[in-house]
């Protein structure tokens, strides 16, 4: 760690511009995380299908595809201070714009909007977490920053799904572009002057290159565990599971001797996927290793998929989604790490773009898998299918990762892939 970041740390040793800008990426996905708990429950809101739901809910995953690589070049040519802010303005434009037409089309580019800005912000945030970070603290930043960022996240989902219930979705997505706005203004004004230390450093034009990032089998592996747990969690399991209560207990859930919304009920279980663990997770892979805690990672995600394929009872259903998030979470900030791991300066921005498309091109086919088939008996085969595709994650990275001793793994193969290179 240099000793400009040494100077600017925020609590608990997290750098403060780590934090900074955590904070500012969280406030804008108040909208789009309210849209997974919302928009399955309650399509008729909207006047859609639940095929055209999950079109919506994936087209800003798709356009990511594109948008990732673009973005990483405006970057590399403009910087990211621009960019970024940019990014912060056109999220409350989307937002606004899903309280406030029924139009599919008008909905459609929305959702492609948000794909973009959502590439440009969270390339901003890698870069300023990979910047920070030295080998020792890299998964606890990563974590630090998955925390604070999917407050937001939270926030959409249960404070988005209680809201709607009560009030309506056009009101509580008005509310929560005015939130957005009002922290993007306060994020500009309190970076004005600051330099960005997100700026990538020149890279070579053959870094760009699909085939030579790949090259790298830790590396393709890597992708690959990020596809699959987008395409599984963020994508399969987030987007279908207001459906999956629904078609299961109706409108209304009884638990407790309480009769609870499915909507507010699909929101609380969402929120679960965020509970502030990733800090903790991030910490465990820096002290024993990155493949410990993402095989078992794969294998919690593996057992929760199963038994929301087989259960019936709510208790059940609980237990296996809190499982199934949990997971989640650890691979999430594992494979960041990792990915960051295996990015040394010369190829970082091919690492990190290649990356963050192979985790929107998993998280963009979830929900047109999931929500392409209207019945619930459908939804549990896929459910099974996922478990599978789990395991068979956590062989692929073993033997990828295999002959490399815990805690050090990485770093053997970064220094390798450095020393290639030169």
């Amino acid at each position: 760690m240099d000793e400009r970041a040494t100077e600017t740390r925020g609590l608990r040793g997290v750098p403060l511009p780590v934090i900074a800008v955590a904070l500012a990426v969280g406030a804008t996905l108040l909208g789009d995380s309210m849209l997974y708990a919302v928009m399955p429950a309650q399509p008729d809101a909207w006047a859609l299908s639940i095929p055209a739901v999950g079109i919506l809910l994936s087209a800003n995953r798709l356009v990511r595809l594109v948008t990732n690589s673009v973005v990483a070049v405006v970057f590399q040519r403009l910087g990211q201070r621009g960019p970024f802010i940019g990014a912060l303005v056109l999220s409350v434009v989307v937002t606004l714009s899903y309280g406030w037409t029924t139009a599919f089309a008008v909905l459609l580019v929305a959702r492609m909007g948000w794909g973009l800005c959502w590439s440009a912000l969270r390339l901003g945030g890698f870069w300023t977490v990979l910047t920070e970070a030295s080998d020792d603290n890299r998964g606890l930043l990563m974590g630090s920053y998955q925390a604070i960022v999917r407050m937001g996240s939270v926030g959409g989902v249960l404070v988005g799904a209680a809201l709607t219930d009560a009030f309506g979705h056009r009101l509580t997505l008005t509310l929560f572009a005015a939130v957005m706005a009002a922290t993007a203004v306060a994020w500009i004004a309190s970076s004005r002057g600051v330099t960005s230390s997100t700026q990538p450093t020149q890279t070579r034009p053959s870094d760009g290159n699909l085939r030579e990032v790949l090259g790298d089998r830790r590396l393709l592996a890597t992708c690959s565990g990020i596809l699959i747990t987008g395409l599984v969690f963020s994508g399969l399991l987030t987007a279908s599971l207001g459906f999956y209560l629904s078609s299961h207990f109706g409108q209304q859930i009884a638990i407790l001797g309480m009769a609870l919304g499915v909507t507010t009920a699909t929101g609380l279980l969402l929120g679960s996927q965020w509970l502030p663990l990733s800090p903790i997770l991030g910490h465990l892979s820096d002290r024993f290793g990155r493949v410990p805690v993402i095989g078992g990672g794969f294998a919690v995600g593996a057992a929760g998929l199963l038994a929301l394929a087989l259960t019936q009872s709510i208790w059940m259903i609980l237990l296996a989604v809190l499982a199934a998030f949990v997971a989640s979470t650890a691979l999430t900030v594992t494979l960041h790490s990792t990915a960051g791991d295996l990015a040394p300066p010369e190829r970082r921005n091919a690492v990190v773009s290649t990356y963050a498309t192979f985790l929107d091109l998993g998280s963009a086919l979830g929900p047109l898998i999931g929500l392409s088939f209207a019945s619930l008996a459908a939804l549990q085969g896929l459910y099974s299918g996922a478990a599978v595709l789990l395991l068979a994650a956590a062989l692929l990275f073993w033997l990828a990762f295999r002959g490399g001793r815990p805690g050090n793994e990485l770093a053997e193969a970064t220094a390798t892939s450095t020393t290639e290179r030169a």
